[in-house]
């Protein structure tokens, strides 16, 4: 038996969500399902990253930040322009860069936009390119450019990516127990792809993505139709678990780098704890203090 998948493409289309079972189970793609955080940035992101900003001369440093932000640290899976942000703060702190007097980009209109806004996504920078002139739209061009590039490189580039065997023995085991949704920062387009061509969408309900709204707003949504210990998030980084404890449902981690190991223990214990109400309290907070002893929180130069 397979779910009608409806899109989530407006938080409005998440109030308007109808349970078809009595629990909830919101999970993320990149780095849950999929082992292709690594691929995704080190491949797509980091080159494009320097093309676009022209920092060849810093090549070395900017793979090393970027993996750090985005793979390694507590901000991995945030939303890609709060990560250019933090990628460029961090490599305006490395001496070598500063000694060769290398100007990097301030981004100063970003950094307004996302102390008024939790996530950004390419179609909301294009609505603020159709409002700016001058110096405001030149830079949100620029980042539009660098992010659609990112776009077509992940296309090119990650595919023949088969999900995690844990996830997928989970998502099967799951299906006909609870409403399964996608809660993801990566955009529609990628996602429909991704689940499609590996013919996970028959185990899901609804894909939520970067457009539709940040991962808070869309847990909040959907919380409104469960009781909350009726609510599981899983994911793999600490955006999921923020998210989680703001629309106050419950969480489980995908361990970075321990990911099939952690879906084995979901398999074996948590998916159990979770159906008969023995999930929140010891076992989700041992999860979680594994979840953060896994995460740097120092970068290393």
């Amino acid at each position: 038996m397979t779910h009608r998948l409806t899109p989530f493409t407006t938080i409005d289309d998440l109030h308007q969500f109808t349970p078809k079972y009595d629990f909830l189970i919101a999970i993320d793609s990149d780095g849950t399902i999929f082992d292709s955080m690594e691929i995704k940035h080190k491949d797509c992101f980091i080159g494009t990253l320097i093309r676009h900003f022209g920092l060849a001369a810093i090549t070395h440093e900017v793979h090393e930040v970027w993996n750090y932000v985005n793979i390694f640290s507590i901000n991995r899976g945030t939303n890609r322009f709060k990560a250019l942000v933090l990628c460029f703060d961090y490599l305006n702190k490395i001496e070598r860069i500063s000694v060769q007097n290398i100007t990097l980009p301030d981004l100063k209109f970003l950094r307004q936009y996302l102390d008024k806004y939790d996530a950004l996504s390419n179609e909301s920078i294009k609505m603020i390119i159709t409002d700016a002139d001058g110096i405001k739209k030149d830079e949100f061009q620029s980042l539009l450019d660098w992010s659609e590039d990112v776009n077509k490189t992940v296309e090119k580039t990650v595919f023949n990516l088969p999900p995690m065997l844990g996830a997928i023995k989970t998502l099967k085991k799951l299906q006909n127990r609870a409403d399964l949704v996608v809660v993801s920062n990566t955009p529609l387009d990628t996602l429909h792809r991704e689940w499609n061509d590996n013919n996970l969408s028959q185990y899901i309900r609804s894909i939520g993505g970067q457009e539709t709204g940040n991962k808070t707003e869309m847990l909040t949504a959907l919380s409104t139709k469960y009781p909350s210990e009726h609510i599981l998030v899983i994911g793999d980084s600490p955006g999921d678990l923020k998210a989680a404890k703001n629309a106050q449902t419950l969480f489980f981690p995908v361990l970075p780098m321990k990911e099939e190991k952690s879906w084995k223990l979901f398999l074996n214990e948590g998916m159990g704890r979770f159906f008969n109400h023995q999930f929140k309290g010891e076992f989700q907070d041992e999860c979680i203090t594994d979840f953060h002893n896994v995460l740097q929180t120092e970068p290393s130069w």
